[in-house]
């Protein structure tokens, strides 16, 4: 791994990383800037612990970052991310899938999926257990980043369309889009697990140059915004909940809409003559002979019945629209903030400050019995061999505690840029918002005209009581 250089000393732009080789303009790095609005906090949360030399070295270094914190509270600073515009764009698919016409297996047979990739001209033929093996690769090459998640086996919606999302998510994401591996999975004809068998695969954590992706960023911006996890953790549960919420409505109101327009399609059936019971034949023939407003009321209510058939198909083209477009784009809104939620798990889990701590104390407890011994003079030989022990602890306990520190930094550096690129996912709320509304205007558009047409159709329904019987 990489060791950790100084703050500030990174390139702003690192070819090696692809959130740092973005080529992005004025109005990208506007619009990054916006979105990290809310990560410019001025807070006093606690630091990446470190191993302080003495007293004066920590109260050097506090008075350093609380500095730095001054300075960087009144300004917000962009991070080198790759803003790619494909990766906001949650309406686009580039990947289809359909089931296979042939199952697979020889005796416990299973299902076979044909994916097709139009970015790389492409068709394989995958089975969910291979879904499964790439995203759990995504979870251990890529620890500190969101990416796609996959719908569970047993999920209830439909398999296709989630697995659709899923993979439709990874080639959206510049990184992994080139990953080796990524390509491997769609572009690779042979079975999947030949492929796992016969490849040089890296199966280890991707390796972070720090300062190279935070680029011009200061250091104490990083902690600042790490300090405040809980926070933006607990903001990520609140936007799960809401959009959790918004798609039980959109689903409720497509089933209502679908009820609805049954009813209506019901509510037509019956005024069709067609489906009227016919007139006695006993009786007074002046009563059984129809008369003008009587064939003019049937005229007009079988157009009525064409209207209100009209409007229930309407109902229902709309009720698939809620489900199928508005509900299914605030699902992958909502996989997003899943990934999110699920990748600050990791890190919660993954955190080395308690690790850091231990070996600090530890560290200081060496160096206490250390000076002890120094003490004495001359060190008898008898307390050699405890003076060469501790010396080479203390060597053990600098090397962890580096590699502790680095491992850290990488993780409060990633979530500083992944709380970036989550912030910028909203910027797709536009879209939805803007189609749904669109949608909304155009079917009640429509069905205002539906049912004017229908008005000027009951309009003309005779309203003479004499009429029907003379």
């Amino acid at each position: 791994m990489h060791s950790s250089m100084p703050p500030g000393r990174g390139r702003l732009d690192a070819p090696d990383d692809p959130w740092s080789s973005a080529s992005a303009g004025p109005g990208a790095v506007a619009s990054s800037t916006a979105a990290l609005g809310s990560m410019s906090l001025a807070t006093n949360g606690t630091e990446t612990a470190s191993l302080p030399a003495n007293a004066d070295s920590t109260k050097k270094e506090h008075q350093q970052r609380t500095a730095g914190r001054d300075s960087s509270a009144s300004q917000t600073f962009v991070p080198g991310i790759n803003m790619d515009e494909l990766q906001w764009k949650l309406d686009k698919e580039d990947v289809s899938i359909k089931e296979s016409a042939e199952r697979g297996g020889i005796v416990f047979k299973h299902t076979n999926y044909e994916i097709s990739t139009r970015s790389f001209s492409s068709m394989v033929v995958r089975r969910y257990r291979d879904f499964d093996w790439i995203s759990n690769y995504l979870v251990t090459r890529y620890p500190y980043r969101m990416h796609a998640n996959i719908p569970p086996k047993g999920f209830p919606d439909n398999r296709i369309k989630g697995l659709t999302r899923f993979a439709s998510a990874i080639l959206r994401i510049p990184f992994l889009r080139r990953d080796a591996l990524v390509i491997q999975f769609f572009t690779n004809t042979d079975e999947f697990g030949h492929v796992l068998k016969v490849g040089n695969l890296d199966m280890e954590a991707e390796d972070i140059d720090v300062e190279d992706e935070l680029g011009s960023t200061p250091w104490p911006e990083v902690q600042q915004t790490y300090a405040a996890f809980d926070d933006f953790y607990a903001q990520v549960a609140r936007d799960e909940e809401r959009y959790r919420t918004q798609i039980t409505s959109l689903e409720k109101i497509a089933r209502y809409k679908q009820a609805i327009g049954d009813e209506l399609n019901v509510y037509s059936d019956t005024m069709r003559l067609i489906n009227a019971p016919r007139e006695s034949v006993s009786g007074s023939r002046k009563f059984h002979v129809q008369a003008a407003s009587k064939r003019t009321l049937d005229s007009n209510l079988n157009e009525l019945s064409m209207s209100f058939s009209d409007a229930s198909l309407l109902e229902k083209a709309h009720g698939e629209v809620q489900k199928t477009i508005s509900a299914e784009y605030l699902r992958r809104v909502y996989d997003v903030v899943i990934s999110m939620k699920l990748m600050m798990d990791r890190m919660r889990r993954m955190e080395k400050r308690k690790d850091i701590q231990r070996v600090c104390e530890r560290n200081d407890a060496n160096r206490k019995a250390m000076a002890q011994l120094n003490g004495e003079s001359p060190v008898p030989d008898s307390d050699r061999s405890s003076t060469d022990r501790l010396e080479r602890l203390l060597r053990e306990d600098a090397a962890e505690l580096q590699l502790l520190n680095h491992e850290q930094r990488c993780i409060e550096a990633r979530f500083y840029l992944e709380l970036a690129r989550y912030k910028c996912y909203e910027s797709f709320l536009q879209t939805h918002y803007h189609g749904y509304i669109e949608e909304q205007i155009k079917h009640h558009t429509m069905t205002l005209n539906a049912w004017k047409q229908a008005l000027s159709t009951a309009d003309d329904l005779p309203t003479d009581p004499l009429g029907f019987i003379s």
